[in-house]
């Protein structure tokens, strides 16, 4: 077999396996019905919010390739299930900023924890220099693919 059919085929599996292991994180998490029935585009949505600091709709456009128009549709559902809110900038009255509503940060908190059990799941295959070494090789693969 392949290098690359190895690769795509360990990428399959992984997948569905993060994908059983969120979902059952999930289904033992009190509450966490509400906090989930979102679609992937409002989650990526979120942990763009996070990740990039209490953005704009424009910056948020930019990220995703979007026009400002759907940035604004998408962020005023979030905004009406209170997931984010809109800080108007000190500065510039006419700048919005977009943060993340306490319901969003413990989403965001809760789906964290969910990854951090799919990661413990993994280690336990592995001795401690395979950890250090799949750790290693997790990092140069992702520095090299998440370049902005």
């Amino acid at each position: 077999m392949a290098t690359e059919d190895i690769i795509v085929k360990a990428i399959n599996v992984l997948s569905e396996s993060m994908r059983e292991c969120m979902r059952k994180y999930k289904e033992e998490t009190p509450n966490s019905k509400e906090l989930f029935n979102l679609t992937i585009t409002q989650l990526h949505y979120l942990h763009a919010i996070r990740e990039r600091g209490n953005p704009t709709i424009t910056e948020l456009a930019e990220k995703f390739g979007v026009q400002k128009s759907t940035v604004t549709v998408a962020i005023n559902k979030l905004l009406q299930r209170e997931f984010i809110e809109k800080i108007s900038s000190e500065s510039d009255l006419r700048v919005v900023h977009i943060s993340l509503a306490a319901k969003g940060k413990r989403l965001i908190e809760i789906e964290d924890m969910g990854y951090y059990q799919f990661a413990g799941h993994i280690m336990e295959s592995l001795d401690e220099t395979e950890r250090e070494t799949f750790a290693y090789l997790l990092g140069k693969v992702t520095d090299n693919t998440t370049r902005d």
